[in-house]
């Protein structure tokens, strides 16, 4: 996934430190990451099962194994972000890698003379929902300025209530004397004159999302496989950003340049539950069904920023003992899904699923924390707002496997992932799409799996009102998996 601010990168009104539906946009779009054969098919396999990745989809999977299995997979590649400012095109590329999965299931034969249940299995492990590392770079020159927002902000209010009200974005100006304020008139301007400024930005955003299940699932007389999963995550998002920008006129102003940095970390655990069956038609044809129940977190913001100023006269920066800091609990509930899944196998020679994900990101909400330590707070607005933003979406995913001989598989996949944002909004360009494929060595005891993923995304980022960035991504992962069956 584009991870960025997303996680996928969207319009961020950057001033604003409270939570809002970007974090529950960050939060609810995931895609499914796993093993190599499960990356390889584009993460589908709701109705086919027998792989340590496949509880994602359907935990019905699991009552596909007939034997006990280990596995685990590692990752690495690249995200590529493209952004286009005025004109201008910068590409910046950050590496990823790590654990993708590791898991166990233990099968037990519970057969008696054929009749009821054949085996139970109960699996647990670790695995990877989403990598939050990226990075964007965009410049260029404009004529707006963040020192034009924050002027617009703060007019009407006196110097010393901007410590109060503004203390991460205008009062950092003004402590930095980009921003005066004028007694006479009773407002507040900035040193900039009536040139272009130049635009430097980085963002960089590490951390994931990552998750540690427990799966119980059941294998009735080859025909019918049932299966519940129990899934706790963990979240864990830092944003650091510098925006830069330099006069490129200087006439009648000593003001040369500025940089504001802003600085963000989110901590919190989760947890959510999945229901799932699998029914075998004939050999042929099967039909799977999930539901995904709302995952359930609280977090924990922490958050800060700073700004230095540069003048011919020289340079003003906030004094550490001044920084700004602030922090707050809150909880968020991310949109349930329902998966239908339908696979044909195609004897010994191979398959091909398909899944039909749907959820509502409108269900995605904020609430406040039972925490004493923090002041609750009633997020209507914020709650309501996400839901005139947000739609319904519908996500498509293609995988299929062909025996090439006894031993030695291709696989390929494609998935489509819905926007989450309206179309009004036209925040998410294009849809997520991912291109995948892969091949699989297997044995009685031993397989080795090897895939390589390609995810492209479009999106819009404004850093402040009138300063607009369209950013294409490309994330290209490699995953090997090794798998002992026991």
């Amino acid at each position: 996934m584009f991870r960025l601010l997303t996680y996928s990168l969207c319009f961020l009104p950057i001033i604003c430190f409270s939570q809002n539906e970007n974090d529950l946009f960050r939060h609810s779009k995931t895609t499914y990451h796993g093993s190599a054969r499960f990356e390889a098919m584009g993460g589908s396999f709701g109705a086919l099962g027998a792989d340590l990745s496949s509880y994602q989809i359907n935990p019905a999977g699991y009552g596909r194994f007939s034997s006990s299995q280990f596995g685990t997979s590692i990752f690495g590649g690249a995200s590529s972000n493209t952004s286009v400012f005025n004109a201008v095109s910068t590409k910046s590329v950050q590496g990823q890698g790590g654990l993708s999965n590791l898991g166990v299931v233990i099968t037990k034969d519970v057969s008696e003379n054929g009749e009821g249940f054949l085996f139970n299995q109960f699996g647990f492990g670790y695995n990877q929902i989403e990598s939050f590392k990226n990075e964007i770079h965009y410049t260029g020159q404009q004529y707006s300025s963040l020192l034009d927002n924050f002027v617009s902000q703060i007019q009407g209010y006196y110097p010393e209530e901007l410590n109060t009200y503004f203390p991460f974005s205008s009062d950092l100006a003004y402590q930095t004397q980009s921003i005066s304020y004028d007694a006479v008139n009773s407002e507040f301007y900035s040193h900039l004159n009536t040139g272009d400024v130049y635009h430097d930005r980085t963002i960089r955003t590490k951390g994931g999302i990552n998750e540690v299940y427990f799966n119980l699932s059941g294998n009735y007389l080859n025909k019918l496989y049932l299966g519940a999963n129990l899934s706790f995550r963990s979240y864990r998002y830092i944003e650091d950003y510098t925006h830069s920008e330099s006069l490129l006129d200087t006439s009648g102003t000593d003001l040369r340049s500025f940089d504001y940095n802003y600085y963000l970390k989110t901590k919190g655990n989760g947890t959510n539950v999945r229901l799932g069956a699998i029914y075998l038609v004939n050999e042929s044809i099967r039909f799977g069904l999930a539901l995904h129940s709302p995952t359930f977190s609280e977090m924990t913001d922490v958050w800060s920023a700073g700004m230095t100023s540069r003048f011919t006269t020289g340079v003003h920066s906030v004094v550490d003992s001044l920084i700004p800091t602030g922090d707050y609990k809150y909880k968020v509930r991310t949109p349930a899904r329902v998966v239908g899944s339908v696979a044909f196998v195609f004897g010994t020679k191979g398959c091909l699923n398909i899944d039909l994900e749907y959820l509502s990101y409108r269900q995605a909400h904020f609430k406040s924390t039972s925490d004493l330590k923090y002041e609750p707070y009633n997020y209507e607005f914020e709650n309501n707002y996400a839901k005139n933003v947000f739609q319904d979406a519908l996500n498509i995913r293609i995988g299929g496997e062909y025996v090439v001989f006894s031993g030695f598989y291709i696989r390929g996949g494609f998935a489509y992932y819905g926007n989450a944002f309206n179309v009004d909004q036209q925040i998410e360009l294009k849809p997520d799409l991912i291109i995948s494929g892969g091949i699989g060595f297997k044995t009685k005891k031993f397989t080795l799996d090897i895939s390589y993923r390609q995810r492209t995304n479009q999106t819009t980022y404004y850093a402040f009102s009138n300063s607009l960035t369209t950013i294409a991504n490309s994330t290209g992962n490699a995953i090997v998996s090794g798998a002992i069956n026991f």
